[in-house]
């Protein structure tokens, strides 16, 4: 059996056991407010009894081991989650500085700088020599520019910025991945030696949570080890005590890019790295391209009317705005006849003239083809005099058919240009017999055309058939430079090279693709993201260069005071200046800021939704790893009470043995 001192040994595991459960319970509330910690309990069991006769005996208590309470699947939830919060919270800060930065609409924003212009023209229309009013147009012009270049230039300012940031976020990533290598070591070292590093895996699992709101990424549990991976699967930047650190180069625009962890490139997602980079290379360059494209076509129209216009001494008008800096689009009216144009080779940012500057005056007539029921054949001859239009649609249309089959009586044509009948109609009696040739159909644009007739031997001509037309040839010309042959019945795209004219700016090469309606010449503006708006230098030095008036037509005196193109210009205002959707300036700027601050509206709405699941599951986590001051209390107090029973229990056993030790053995006493 066990000897009188055992009851020693069991008070003492008592008192140890009790107060390492105090002062684990102190230790979670000295940390009640300490963030991520995790409360911490102490796990008593029974000691191993020892045999006796009479059986087994009870030896006391153990603190076998300081648990901490937490969730595995919580932790590993919540990193996920803090990663879209981060991206969601990045991105709408981001999106309401961008709004913030365009400034639409208020009283200094672009749709009033446009709108002080169009208002400045429509007085020009009415007094088109007025010297003040001229200036006030230029004045309005050049505040157009400015207001214009100053947002441009915000925006490259704040695309720095989050370039700035994402070089501050990119060193935190690597800084937070070395930390967190070094701590698995520690973590790792401490439990091989048989010690629970709680705090230590507090701290850790703290640091995961800070770097996945940075970048998203995933944590896999391996042991003492917590490895930490880029998200969807991505390079470890973490695994066990060894850290990867992510690297960038700069680009051309001196941008962090290429990124790479080792020797691999990736491509951060999630986070607030993850919403810098879309600001920075997304959602700012490609504001910054939709103002460049309306900027560009408000430039582009307004040239197009202001050089078909004439100047105060009855010159040509030249290119009101000038765009300077790099180039990549391109601005240009789809009804003009043209599908795209892509720049080339030493093509200058600005508007560019592209028109037909003569015709071939050896026109070659097209066949007509057959029509089933007899035979058409139109020839022209002359020298074109005509609007310099390609691809004019000469054909004859049958107005009545032949009464009969093998004749040509009762049979009537006429000539047509397009849809215009521009020929008299020709009727045939039955004295024409079968067959008829060079029918005269009458001269149009100074060519004399003509028509073959034959009647089949049965059937008849059909009413309203037509031939297949007729294409001319010409020449084209970029900005007065050196016209090059086109015939748009052969390949459609095609090179000009072209020069300077009117404040053109020097030509270079386009590849034009013609979409095969009528073209008679257009313009079409080069710009770019980051390009310039400028009034040109010679009509900003002189108001008499402002070309308020339309061009003379045919050998007319230049109306120099009729301000025609004044208010063509004007009336810009409201005519759907982007036709491929139909809208005005102001409606398209509208449309611009209205996708903005939807998008803005989003982000708002995406950061609140992440924001309360994050806090939803902090609410889980505290639930289970929270310290609760009312339970470690009360578990306080029952640790207190043990403490104070086992101490009682020494007294008592203290007690026994002195009793054994001093009194037994003494007789008569």
């Amino acid at each position: 059996m066990a000897n009188i001192f055992f009851g020693l040994n069991i008070g003492r595991s008592a008192l140890t056991a009790h107060q390492t459960a105090l002062d684990v319970t102190g230790h979670n509330l000295a940390n009640v407010q300490t963030e991520g910690y995790s409360r911490q309990r102490v796990t008593l069991t029974q000691s191993l009894p020892i045999q006796t006769p009479q059986g087994a005996v009870g030896s006391g208590v153990d603190a076998a081991r300081i648990e901490r309470l937490q969730m595995g699947y919580l932790e590993r939830q919540i990193v996920r989650v803090a990663s879209q919060n981060g991206l969601d919270v990045a991105l709408a800060r981001g999106l309401e500085e961008l709004q913030s930065t365009l400034g639409e609409p208020s009283q200094n924003g672009l749709n009033a700088a446009l709108t002080e212009l169009w208002n400045a023209w429509d007085a020009l229309a009415a007094r088109p020599t007025d010297a003040s009013l001229r200036a006030q147009v230029l004045d309005r012009a050049e505040h157009l520019a400015q207001v214009y270049n100053q947002k441009i230039g915000n925006l490259e300012a704040l695309e720095s910025r989050f370039d700035e940031a994402v070089s501050d976020a990119l060193g935190d990533v690597n800084a937070w991945a070395r930390q967190l290598a070094d701590l698995n070591g520690r973590i790792a070292k401490s439990e091989a030696a048989g010690y629970m590093a709680n705090d230590l895996r507090d701290q850790r699992d703290g640091l995961v949570r800070q770097l996945a709101g940075v970048l998203g990424v995933e944590a896999e549990a391996d042991g003492s080890y917590l490895n930490l991976r880029l998200a969807n699967g991505g390079p470890y930047l973490v695994n066990r005590i060894h850290a990867f650190e992510m690297t960038a180069t700069r680009d051309a625009a001196g941008h962090l890019s290429g990124f790479r962890v080792g020797q691999g490139p990736v491509t951060p997602s999630g986070g607030e790295l993850g919403a810098l980079l879309e600001l920075r290379d997304t959602l700012s360059p490609g504001l910054r391209e939709e103002l460049a494209r309306w900027m560009a076509t408000v430039a582009d129209r307004t040239n197009a009317l202001h050089t078909a216009g004439v100047d105060r001494d009855g010159e040509p008008g030249r290119n009101l705005f000038t765009f300077t800096g790099g180039a990549a689009s391109v601005a240009v009216a789809p009804s003009t006849g043209i599908a795209s144009i892509a720049p080339g080779a030493a093509l200058t940012p600005g508007t560019h003239r592209l028109e037909v500057v003569g015709v071939d005056s050896s026109l070659t007539p097209n066949a007509l083809g057959n029509l089933g029921a007899g035979t058409l054949t139109l020839t022209a001859a002359g020298a074109y005099t005509g609007d310099p239009v390609l691809n004019r649609d000469y054909h004859v249309r049958i107005v009545s058919e032949n009464a009969a089959p093998g004749n040509l009586e009762g049979l009537r044509i006429q000539l047509f240009r397009g849809d215009e009948a521009v020929g008299p109609v020709v009727s045939f009696d039955a004295a024409a017999g079968v067959s008829a040739s060079a029918v005269a159909l009458g001269s149009v644009d100074g060519l004399a055309f003509a028509v073959d007739v034959a009647a089949p031997g049965a059937g008849t001509f059909s009413s309203l058939q037509r031939s297949d037309g007729l294409s001319t040839t010409g020449l084209v010309s970029l900005d007065g430079g050196p016209a090059v042959a086109v015939d748009l019945t052969g390949a459609n795209n095609l090179t000009f090279t072209g020069g300077t004219a009117q404040g053109f700016l020097a030509g270079g090469t386009a590849t034009v693709n013609f979409s095969g309606g009528p073209f008679g010449g257009t313009t079409f503006t080069l710009f770019g993201a980051g390009g310039r708006l400028a009034v040109d230098p010679v009509v900003a030095r002189d108001t008499d260069k402002l070309a308020a008036a339309r061009a003379p037509v045919g050998g007319a005196a230049p109306a120099v005071g009729d301000g025609e193109t004044a208010r063509r210009i004007a009336d810009l205002a409201v005519q759907g200046i982007f036709e491929e959707i139909g809208e005005t300036a102001a409606g398209f700027l509208g449309r611009v800021v209205q996708s903005l601050g939807a998008r803005g509206r989003d982000a708002r709405v995406f950061e609140e939704a992440s924001t309360s699941v994050l806090l939803q599951l902090d609410a889980q986590r505290e639930s289970v790893s929270g310290v609760n001051v009312d339970e470690e209390m009360v578990q306080l107090l029952q640790y207190q009470r043990g403490f104070e029973a086992a101490a009682r229990f020494l007294t008592t056993v203290d007690s026994l043995i002195d009793t054994l030790i001093n009194r037994v053995g003494l007789v008569g006493r």
